[in-house]
């Protein structure tokens, strides 16, 4: 989601306002005391460092655990030194998640909404009566009161939040969610060990901070682990699934949607690209999608060995850089410069790299090393779906195709028939006509110059009537010298018309051809004439292989038999 300039502005201009005025009351209401200026403090500061860029993460949402350190702050120095410590964190997470330039205003906005939390959970606290007192002096009240300020913290932090997302986002957002109840259940835990180390500072010092951080950190180590590892398993099986779907698609464009509709699915990505190898020593890009929507791209010539997806395509071998600084003088294809991951990685197929996979966002650090893999595993997969898709392409266009004249073939020919009667019998059209053409004398042409020689007058004469018909109708080659036109949603009497017009256009073209028996091959200019046969349904019929038959009566009995080069209609 994007965030239009003049709200960011709006929140910095906020910012400068808010927070000097939010430091000034904080420090009326709760001025430092001399343990501010403690070694002790400085120690805090670091372990919540230490503890807020070690975020715990559940179903890919991470948290922060530091909520025990700022309650422990809050209790001992007060509401001033509370707000410090939680804008370092504030500061801290947020530079760990390396926001791009447009994504910045975060820092001012959460500063903001976390100085607002504190200084009204602040207020409740001192408000009910509230006061810093030594552990010494504990009561139930002092707990009720601090678990008061920790429940106000917690409340007032997600309603600001739901706040923002809808303000920002011009969207409403449910504030009770899973990541509220897990929330939530950080602040209750958070709780008791806040003060647990508020009661054992004053016992044993700073060695209570070893005592309590150290078991939270190892706890936190191990669940980032588990996270991790957890986390490639899930992709692992959604590749898995990939695969699976890739399998299923038959065409060449239905594979490299689907691949990259599961990879967008998986893998941040303002930036994608796939590379084929064209065979000539040359990529080219298939696709090219950009900021959430595919364009045509032009690439500079990528050379084997020269930038970076040259570099993949020549050894076949990844390329990884977490930000711009490690791949900007390497960059020669045109990358964009907003770029800063990347990870590039070759399609790899029978041993050879067949293509590339190009990968990119605008956040830096945004990929692992894992996250290769993972790509490794995929685009295996897509070298096989692809290979398979082209194999069938080719398998079908055979099947579909005459060799010599590459129209359709006469079992295609039945086929669109077939169709044709469906939408006329479901009403979709109002009738459907077929044009059967023959040439006249072809005969002649093969006994006194060769079969070759009526092979070229064929492939000419597909040209011609190819570029005639365009896409007014489906042009097939029936057998030998034959050719049938369907004509969808065409009168027979529109039919007639465009029989004749192909008539007269082919009887005052020139054909050319080579004398393959001669001793001497020299190329012959001659005329050519056709007949035409034409048949409507459901004028003449309601059947297609009638249609055929009828139009093929036509052909002769109207045509052929009473001198040819003339288009005759069927006569019921």
């Amino acid at each position: 989601m994007v965030v239009d300039r003049r709200t960011q502005i709006f929140i910095w201009v906020a910012w400068f306002a808010v927070f000097p005025i939010g430091l000034w009351t904080a420090y009326k209401i709760s001025p430092p005391t001399h343990f501010y200026h403690h070694f002790d403090f400085l120690v805090t500061s670091g372990l919540s460092c230490i503890v807020a860029l070690i975020p715990i993460v559940v179903n890919q949402i991470p948290f922060s655990v530091t909520q025990w350190l700022t309650l422990f702050v809050f209790l001992k120095y007060g509401l001033f030194a509370e707000i410090i410590l939680a804008q370092i964190i504030t500061f801290i997470v947020l530079l760990r998640l390396r926001l791009p330039k447009e994504k910045r205003y975060n820092f001012p906005l959460n500063s903001i909404m976390f100085m607002i939390v504190s200084l009204v959970s602040g207020a409740i606290f001192y408000i009910f009566g509230g006061e810093h007192v030594q552990a010494g002096n504990l009561t139930i009240n002092f707990v009720v009161l601090a678990g008061l300020y920790m429940a106000s913290y917690f409340i007032i932090n997600q309603i600001l939040f739901t706040g923002a997302f809808s303000f920002l986002y011009k969207t409403r957002k449910p504030l009770i969610t899973k990541a509220f109840l897990w929330e939530g259940l950080i602040h209750l835990i958070a709780f008791p060990v806040g003060i647990t180390l508020f009661f054992l500072y004053d016992l044993v010092g700073v060695s209570s901070f070893l005592l309590v951080g150290a078991p939270i950190i190892s706890t936190q180590l191990i669940l980032l682990k588990y996270n991790t590892s957890k986390e490639i398993n899930q992709y692992l099986q959604k590749a898995v699934e990939t695969g699976h779907r890739l399998t299923e698609r038959l065409k060449f464009e239905e594979v490299l949607n689907t691949f990259i509709d599961h990879l967008l699915n998986m893998f941040p990505a303002d930036y994608l690209y796939i590379f084929d190898d064209m065979n000539d020593d040359r990529l080219q890009a298939v696709r090219c999608y950009e900021n959430g929507k595919f364009i045509t791209r032009k690439f500079s010539l990528i050379k084997k060995g020269v930038g970076i997806i040259g570099q993949v395509w020549a050894t076949g071998q990844f390329a990884f850089y977490r930000d711009k600084q490690q791949w900007k003088n390497i960059n020669t294809e045109g990358i964009p410069d907003e770029m800063e991951s990347v990870l590039v990685v070759p399609i790899i197929k029978n041993n050879a790299v067949s293509g590339v996979l190009f990968l990119g966002t605008q956040i830096k650090v945004e990929y692992q090393k894992y996250h290769l893999m993972i790509l490794y595993i995929l685009c295996s997969y897509l070298a096989v779906a692809l290979e398979n898709a082209r194999h069938y392409e080719q398998t079908k266009k055979e099947s579909e195709r005459d060799p010599l004249t590459k129209l359709y073939n006469a079992r295609v020919c039945r086929r669109k028939l077939r169709d044709g009667f469906n939408l006329l019998h479901t009403g979709k059209i109002k009738c459907i006509s077929l044009l059967m053409l023959d040439i006249d004398y072809f005969k002649s042409i093969n006994d006194q110059y060769g079969h070759q020689s009526g092979n070229e007058i064929l492939i000419q004469m597909s040209d011609l009537l190819r570029e005639i018909v365009g896409n007014r109708g489906t042009l097939t080659r029936y057998g030998g010298e034959e050719f049938i036109i369907i004509l969808p949603d065409v009168k027979k009497e529109e039919a007639i018309q465009m029989g004749e017009s192909i008539r007269q256009t082919i009887e005052n073209f020139s054909f050319y051809m080579h004398d393959n028996l001669a001793d001497e091959r020299k190329t012959i200019s001659t005329k050519i004439t056709v007949s035409i046969g034409v048949a409507s349904a459901p004028a003449d019929t309601d059947n297609a292989i009638s249609l055929i038959r009828y139009a093929d009566r036509a052909l002769y009995l109207g045509a052929k038999r009473v001198g040819r080069n003339k288009v005759a209609e069927y006569v019921g």
